[in-house]
C-alpha cells in the first residue's frame, strides 16, 4: 500500500496500537513492513511521534534517510542500536531491518523529515557516479554542531517540495536528493562524524545469532541455553528493550529476509527452507499474516 492511501485509511491522530489492529482487521497485515513509495523516484514527508507506541521491526526494498528535527531515541538497524538525537541522520540501505524505540512517555515529540529513494532512483544515481555505494550498511551520523549542519536544508526543501508541489517539484525534489546523497557520501567519510552503536550487550549478541541461525529451529528455551541465562531472562529482555516477544521477532526477522530472498529470484520453496518453515502452507500463511499479499503476490509486485 502506497503511504498516500495508507494515510487515507486511518483517522489522524490514531495510535499505533489502534493503527495495527485496524491494519491487520482489514488484511493489510503489517504496513510497516509494506510501504510503498508514491513516487518511483522519491519521495518525501514529515513525520511526528508524540506517543510513545511500538513500531514493528521492518524493512523496505528502498533507501530510507532520516533527519531527527527533534527528539531523543534509541533506534534499532539490523543487530545493532544507536542512540539517536536532534541533528542525527539514519541511513538504512534496502533490505536492512529496522525500528525506532521510543522512551515511555515521550520527553518531548519524535519530529522527523524522511526521504525515500528508490532503486530505479539509485541505479540513476549509481549510473552517474557510485555515491550510494558508500551506503551498503545502516548507519547514524551526527551533525549538531558540526560542519555537517548544512545537511538539514536538504531534508527540509524536499519536504517542502512535496508539501507545496509547485510546479516542476518531482525535478526540484529529485535533484535536490541527488546533491543530499552527494554530501551524505561525503559526511560518511568523516569519522568524526558517524555514531557508533551501543556498547555489545546480551541482546545485540542475542538478535546476532537469530540473524546467523534463520535456517534453524529457534526456541527461547535453546536460544537461552546458549547464552547460558534462564528463559525468564530471555523473554524479558525482548519485552523490556524491544517491546515485543521473542517468537514475534524471529517471525518478522524470518519474513525480512524473506523478501530479501525474494527479490533476488530465488524460488518459493528455497526462500521456505532457507528462513526456517520446513513446510510452504506455514510459511505461506506467516507471510500473508504479516503482510497481507501471499508470498507469490510479493514476488509478481517485486517484479513489477
Amino acid at each position: 500500500m502506497k503511504r498516500s492511501e495508507m494515510i487515507q485509511c486511518f483517522t489522524p491522530g490514531m495510535s499505533r496500537d489502534d493503527i495495527r489492529k485496524k491494519s491487520y482487521s482489514m488484511g493489510l497485515g503489517n504496513i510497516y513492513q509494506e510501504t510503498e513509495m508514491d513516487s518511483a523516484l522519491v519521495d518525501s514527508h514529515q513525520d511526528i511521534s508524540y506517543l510513545a507506541d511500538y513500531m514493528e521491526q521492518h524493512s523496505h526494498m528502498f533507501y530510507e534517510m532520516i533527519y531527527c528535527v527533534q527528539g531523543s531515541l534509541t533506534y534499532l538497524l539490523g543487530v545493532r542500536r544507536y542512540q539517536v538525537g536532534t541533528g542525527d541522520i539514519i541511513i538504512i540501505p534496502p533490505g536492512i531491518i529496522h525500528s525506532p524505540i521510543l522512551a515511555n512517555p515521550l520527553e518531548m515529540p519524535y519530529e522527523r523529515y524522511v526521504i525515500w529513494i528508490s532503486a530505479a532512483f539509485a541505479n540513476i544515481l549509481n549510473h552517474a557516479n557510485s555515491v550510494l555505494a558508500d551506503f551498503q550498511e545502516a548507519a547514524v551520523l551526527h551533525t549538531a554542531g558540526t560542519k555537517w549542519e548544512y545537511l538539514s536544508r536538504y531534508f527540509c526543501t524536499g519536504v517542502k517540495e512535496a508539501e507545496t508541489q509547485a510546479p516542476g517539484w518531482e525535478v526540484c525534489l529529485g535533484g535536490n536528493t541527488a546533491q543530499l546523497v552527494a554530501h551524505l557520501a561525503r559526511a560518511t567519510h568523516d569519522s568524526a562524524t558517524v555514531r557508533p552503536s551501543q556498547s555489545e550487550e546480551l541482546l545485540e549478541k542475542v538478535l546476532e545469532y537469530i540473524q546467523d541461525n534463520l535456517d534453524g529451529k529457534l526456541s527461547v528455551g535453546a536460544t537461552a541455553q546458549h547464552f547460558h541465562v534462564s528463559e525468564s531472562t530471555l523473554t524479558h529482555l525482548f519485552q523490556r528493550e524491544l517491546k515485543t516477544g521473542f517468537y514475534k521477532c524471529v517471525t518478522q526477522r524470518r519474513l525480512a529476509e524473506a523478501k530479501n530472498l525474494i527479490h533476488k529470484g530465488y524460488s518459493m520453496e528455497q526462500v521456505s527452507l532457507a528462513v526456517g518453515f520446513s513446510e510452504y502452507s506455514a510459511f505461506y500463511r506467516a507471510f500473508k499474516s504479516e503482510y497481507g499479499v501471499s508470498p507469490m503476490k510479493y514476488q509478481k509486485m517485486a517484479r513489477g
